[in-house]
């Protein structure tokens, strides 16, 4: 009979928890609308206009569940669940979780030891170790990541990071160097730790400089990760900044009048931007020339 109760309690527990988060539109997590419970050692709760769970111990499984049929679900683990309610509504404001959190996102698994839910923000701030997997991204680690279900970004302090890939997708052949273009190849760059250190630097620049302009051309979340990422790791790596850089070095608009104000260049590059109209070879040719003139200690002349 106590078994029976148990079970009975649950389910009207579960029912509860998914008619809640589906009363109030705006306190739900993104395209996650309801959740079910799989695991629970001990639960506190109150009886109070319904039932409202207080806490949850003893190892929390839970799953966020998604009515969009192209979402899928959300796991999360963790000890040790605690709701915050606020008056008059009924969907709680705030779960924090403690010991061995980890929730698994479709972008990604993340770890922690501390997680706040805020189903106002609709974020998740994860801290004590945070760490991300995914499959774009391998061991990312900070002193807190947030993940933000409204604007679907993941922010994260003081990264460090196992591997992040800076390639084009679809990359070519190493280095994309092609026969016959001037492009930058490994052998091309005297001191790497030298350049990488000083495109971080131009990139960071208030002022509009050649690196910096480089950088905003970056695919995608390429230039933040570049710049957030340790030196070590990016010179591990260095065949994906290439990529990056020849895919740029055979654009027209590699040259920025601005970036380049406080750069003297070669009487060669002058014709060149002056010329109008260029063949590809004459494109790579000058922005080569544009390359090596932004990082004169670091790039061997052609």
């Amino acid at each position: 009979m106590k078994k029976i109760a148990t079970v009975l309690f649950i389910l009207l527990l579960i029912f509860t928890i998914h008619i809640q988060m589906h009363a109030q539109e705006s306190m739900s997590l993104g395209k996650y609308s309801s959740m079910k419970i799989e695991k629970v050692g001990k639960l506190k709760g109150t009886l109070n206009q319904g039932m409202s769970i207080r806490e949850m111990s003893g190892g929390v499984s839970i799953v966020l569940l998604s009515q969009e049929p192209n979402t899928p679900n959300m796991p999360i683990k963790a000890d040790k669940m605690t709701f915050e309610w606020e008056e008059g509504r009924n969907s709680p404001v705030l779960i924090r979780m403690e010991g061995k959190v980890y929730l698994e996102h479709p972008e990604g698994k993340l770890t922690a030891e501390k997680a706040v839910w805020d189903f106002k923000k609709e974020i998740v701030e994860f801290t004590g170790n945070p760490m991300l997997d995914s499959p774009k991204a391998q061991g990312l680690k900070g002193s807190k990541i947030v993940m933000d279900f409204k604007n679907n970004t993941i922010d994260i302090e003081n990264l460090q990071a196992d591997m992040i890939p800076l390639q084009v997708e679809g990359g070519g052949s190493e280095g994309g160097v092609e026969t016959g273009l001037p492009l930058l190849t490994e052998s091309d760059v005297s001191d790497w730790n030298g350049f990488i250190a000083e495109l971080k630097k131009q990139g960071q620049d208030n002022e509009m400089t050649p690196g910096k302009y480089l950088l905003s051309k970056f695919d995608g979340d390429a230039r933040s990760q570049f710049l957030s990422a340790p030196n070590d790791l990016i010179l591990k790596r260095k065949q994906d900044l290439i990529k990056q850089i020849n895919r740029l070095l055979r654009k027209p608009d590699f040259y920025n009048k601005e970036a380049w104000a406080k750069i003297t260049l070669p009487e060669t590059a002058k014709e060149l931007l002056q010329k109008g109209t260029l063949t590809a070879e004459e494109q790579v040719r000058l922005n080569r020339l544009l390359l090596q003139c932004a990082f004169p200690d670091v790039i061997k002349p052609l």
